[in-house]
């Protein structure tokens, strides 16, 4: 009988199921992500990226997916479960470490949150990148933003919880579609 450290401390199956280039390339993916926020927010003198905490929580994805997979019979995840779940891991793994105190202090202390936030926004938004809110419109999506930077920082936060944030805002989006 496996003991619960065996079955979060072994990842050797999950390198069978998935393919270690499939996990190898997830985690360069992140890694450059990672990278690219760091680039664009000027935090490279103050924030490092730990290997260590990047390799964990990509594997604790893994983890997760392939338990979805068996559990509900199925081959993929839609994009929303992708996101929701890497989200998780990456907010509690923390792969982004503050090496350095600079004047963006509140920014330091809140640097995976902000990461994870930029991602969600920028998938929330991906295939709309041509539309200008204006008025309520972009007053109510701002709200949004800011209640999900919110949830991210200040409160307790699951997978689903993230996905039901996700597809919340979808619903929302197709609402205002027929709408318009």
């Amino acid at each position: 009988m496996k003991n619960i450290e065996s079955l979060y401390l072994n990842y050797g199956e999950l390198l069978e199921e998935f393919g270690e280039d499939v996990i190898a390339s997830r985690y360069a993916f992140l890694w450059k992500e990672c990278e690219d926020f760091l680039r664009s927010m000027d935090l490279f003198e103050q924030v490092q990226i730990n290997e260590v905490m990047m390799m964990h929580a990509v594997l604790d994805y893994f983890s997760d997916v392939s338990r979805l997979k068996k559990f509900h019979h199925i081959h993929h995840i839609n994009e929303i479960k992708v996101m929701a779940y890497e989200s998780f891991w990456l907010l509690r793994r923390k792969p982004l470490q503050v090496t350095a105190g600079g004047q963006q202090d509140d920014l330091l202390a809140f640097v995976n949150e902000k990461f994870v936030f930029s991602r969600i926004a920028a998938f929330l938004v991906k295939e709309q990148k041509s539309l200008v809110l204006k008025g309520e419109d972009k007053k109510a999506f701002l709200n949004y933003l800011d209640t999900l930077y919110y949830y991210l920082k200040y409160r307790q936060y699951d997978p689903l919880m993230l996905e039901l944030m996700i597809l919340g805002y979808k619903a929302g989006e197709i609402w205002g579609k027929q709408e318009g």
